[in-house]
């Protein structure tokens, strides 16, 4: 079942994730949040995917183009515009990485979730007063399949792509490790 957050913020490798899976833009009309991603994270993180060409079969980058996402209002940018959100993505950057400590400056002040897989953000963002909610890749994409009662093969291959092009494979110890392994049908990693 969908946890109801208005709105979440999507990191970097979060929206890669997504965005290497080829459905993001089902996701983004199926689930009833809405997507956004820091200005910062979309000009200078979340740049590429790599995949693998269908001529040669060698991989490639493939730039993240998120305009028509904008342009449908399914992702909307957001950037910092206050001087308390400013001074909270300078006391966050001191211990994550920019694209984070933006998205999770801008959560804590707006109110919004964020989607992350990183260990260090969950701590740190959890940590605030209050805490900052956290989704993962997977729930989105558990989400996602439940919502849309997405078929089994659909969901192993978009599953498959994410780990491909995004090198995504969740850590034994996230909750939903054995939904995914069933899922793309392996013993591990």
């Amino acid at each position: 079942m969908t946890r109801r957050f208005d709105s979440i913020i999507l990191d970097a490798s979060c929206l890669l994730n997504l965005y290497a899976t080829g459905h993001l833009r089902e996701i983004a009309i199926a689930l009833p949040n809405q997507f956004w991603v820091a200005d910062y994270v979309a000009e200078r993180e979340a740049l590429f995917v790599c995949c693998r060409s269908r001529t040669d079969g060698k991989e490639v980058r493939e730039p993240v183009d998120l305009s028509s996402f904008t342009e449908e209002g399914l992702i909307q940018l957001m950037r910092l515009e206050e001087p308390v959100e400013e001074a909270t993505f300078v006391a966050l950057a001191a211990e994550l990485d920019d694209g984070e400590a933006v998205t999770g400056a801008l959560a804590f002040h707006r109110g919004c979730a964020v989607a992350t897989d990183d260990r260090k953000a969950r701590r740190v963002l959890g940590q605030l007063s209050p805490p900052v909610e956290l989704v993962s890749t997977l729930e989105i994409l558990k989400w996602w399949a439940e919502e849309s009662r997405i078929p089994r093969g659909v969901l192993s291959a978009a599953l498959a792509e994410m780990q491909s092009n995004a090198s995504y494979i969740p850590g034994v110890r996230h909750p939903l490790y054995e939904w995914w392994r069933s899922v793309v049908g392996r013993s591990g990693s």
